[in-house]
């Protein structure tokens, strides 16, 4: 009976062994993913990949998994990184070469990819990106990468955080980015892009930064319709794009914006009287445009600003008195000589 009782306590001990063992063994589809992305890359002098090793890639630097699933959710390798020990930050900056390779779809668990600041990934966007139905986050600023977007980016419908600033990019804005509902930030600036912003961009109801700048965008702004469908919007940056047309009037829908910018473009008409709904307004930059007529008196209603820059266009004055006396603002680009802060 005793060796009986040990030759199960046996067998048990040598499953639980065999399930640990596959406990740390990386989804295969997981692993191929990675190791292909590995191979991708040429350099990385943060060192970081070369610990890519063995089968349990949970375990891997920049790599997190679900711990029920044991699927992989999280790749955080940015250029620019705390290495501390938890104790005292030490922030470090590390670069990678190479491009990123279309098995990254495979891991189809992804929940946030950063890739951030890496300054040497080059090569495109993988067309199939869209597979990633539960990505939230995807961070590739400050790299080479270039092509256009894929139109597969719209199929993202769980996508929370959108930055793919200071690339290389080229080709227009997917015309169905609207699907992207939970989207609240869209960092887009400092590429090629071209072609005119899709009014789809409207349909983001949760999104409060919107990020364009310095691009090649043609066309008029695309603003809601109705009030309340960009109610969390604080920040329309359209700077130094090729933007023509008119500043819309729906602009005072936008009652919790901080910052407008639509400097350097093709802009016309006058400055709307709706902007005095924007209460909370703190920048106001439309400078180097074809703006006509007179700043709008409803701007008294805007108390808050402490940045208004309205030079080089068609604006004649005199400015509304009440700027004088707006105890935020500090920073003042207008087309006139005389114009004196009374600071409280």
């Amino acid at each position: 009976m005793a060796s009986h009782h040990y030759f199960i306590c046996f067998l048990a001990m040598v499953s639980l062994m065999i399930r640990i063992s596959e406990s740390k063994a990386c989804n295969p589809n997981d692993l191929k993913g990675l190791t292909d992305f590995k191979a991708a890359i040429h350099s990385d002098s943060s060192g970081r990949l070369k610990n890519w090793i063995g089968q349990d890639c949970c375990i891997w630097p920049g790599i997190s998994c679900n711990s029920q699933t044991g699927r992989v959710v999280e790749i955080n390798l940015p250029g620019y990184y705390d290495a501390g020990d938890g104790f005292a930050p030490f922030f470090v900056s590390n670069t990678m070469t190479g491009s990123i390779s279309p098995s990254i779809t495979l891991l189809t668990s992804l929940e946030s990819i950063d890739l951030s600041r890496l300054i040497g990934l080059t090569g495109q966007i993988p067309p199939s990106i869209g597979v990633l139905k539960n990505l939230k986050k995807l961070t590739l600023q400050n790299n080479q990468i270039s092509g256009a977007l894929p139109d597969s980016i719209s199929n993202l419908t769980s996508l929370e955080f959108l930055n793919l600033e200071n690339n290389l990019l080229t080709g227009s804005i997917p015309e169905n980015i609207g699907n992207l509902q939970p989207l609240q930030e869209l960092y887009l600036s400092n590429n090629s892009l071209t072609g005119k912003i899709p009014f789809s961009i409207t349909k983001l109801h949760s999104i409060s930064g919107i990020f364009l700048a310095q691009n090649q965008l043609e066309g008029e702004i695309p603003l809601p319709l109705n009030p309340g469908q960009w109610s969390s919007l604080q920040h329309l940056r359209l700077e130094n794009n090729r933007l023509t047309g008119i500043i819309p009037p729906s602009v005072g829908y936008l009652t919790s914006l901080l910052r407008f910018s639509v400097a350097n473009n093709q802009l016309t008409g006058p400055i709307p009287s709706t902007i005095g709904n924007l209460k909370y307004l703190q920048q106001l930059m439309v400078n180097n445009n074809q703006l006509s007529v007179v700043l709008p008196n409803s701007i008294c209603e805007v108390t808050q600003l402490y940045a208004l820059f309205i030079s080089h266009n068609k604006i004649v004055g005199p400015l509304p008195d009440c700027l004088s006396s707006f105890k935020h603002l500090r920073e003042v680009d207008v087309p006139f000589k005389r114009f004196e802060l009374t600071y409280m």
